[in-house]
């Protein structure tokens, strides 16, 4: 998909996120009921910067994986740079309308897949809609001035070079156990973060946007005095 024509899908979502009042707690039960496992990201990916409230994109995946010997153990190996440069996606121009997402399976608590460069940059100079990491990042003294949401297992001052290297980019990539994919749509708040496959995201939308129509009908029977326990006998939802 063109950088415009994710654009235009952002702006769309968007309307319909904000006119519908949907979270992420709505998405995760509309993709239990079509039967889509394995779209939480863990807990302890949280946020550690930026401002709060839902963001949402498309997804961009880093991939990293552990940095192991290669073919002849006595050959000079490639230096650290090279083998992480990747992470800062330079056949990326724009990134308007999507998230970044970075994953290495496990999540990754003693060593930084960014810090305050890169984030300042993927914020700030390629406009990603949100950074998620499934590892922690460093610099918090800047990494904390961004308005642009930052999501990390934490700080910690350790980085990655030498100990992991970026496998691919624009691919997939895995978050503990959720594979994220290229162009596959994340929605992220304070409640966690759900990823929503590509071609699901229409339908997923138009259900979620009937569960919270629904569920504001339910506050407003509350607040008129009617029982919890009888509104959902009569409605099969809570």
């Amino acid at each position: 998909m063109s950088d415009d024509a994710v654009v235009d899908q952002h702006r769309t979502v968007d309307r319909i996120v904000k006119a519908a009042g949907i979270t992420t707690c709505t998405v995760s039960d509309v993709l239990d009921g079509l039967g889509i496992a394995n779209a939480v990201l863990d807990v302890d990916i949280r946020r550690v910067a930026g401002a709060p409230g839902l963001f949402h994109g498309a997804a961009y995946p880093v991939e990293w994986v552990p940095n192991r010997k290669g073919p002849r153990i006595t050959a000079a190996g490639p230096s650290t740079w090279s083998q992480v440069r990747d992470f800062l996606v330079p056949e990326v121009t724009d990134g308007s309308g999507r998230v970044y997402v970075a994953g290495s399976g496990d999540l990754i608590r003693d060593a930084a897949l960014a810090g305050g460069l890169s984030c300042t940059y993927l914020a700030e100079q390629l406009r990603f809609e949100g950074i998620v990491l499934g590892g922690a990042v460093r610099d918090r003294d800047v990494v904390g001035r961004l308005t642009t949401p930052v999501l990390a297992t934490g700080y910690v001052p350790v980085d990655t070079q030498g100990s992991y290297r970026v496998a691919s980019t624009g691919g997939d990539c895995l978050v503990a156990n959720v594979v994220v994919r290229h162009g596959d749509w994340v929605f992220a708040d304070d409640n966690g973060v759900v990823v929503v496959p590509a071609d699901r995201l229409a339908e997923v939308l138009a259900v979620a946007g009937e569960i919270e129509s629904t569920e504001r009908g339910i506050l407003d029977r509350i607040a008129a005095g009617e029982r919890l326990p009888d509104i959902v006998d009569s409605l099969g939802r809570i």
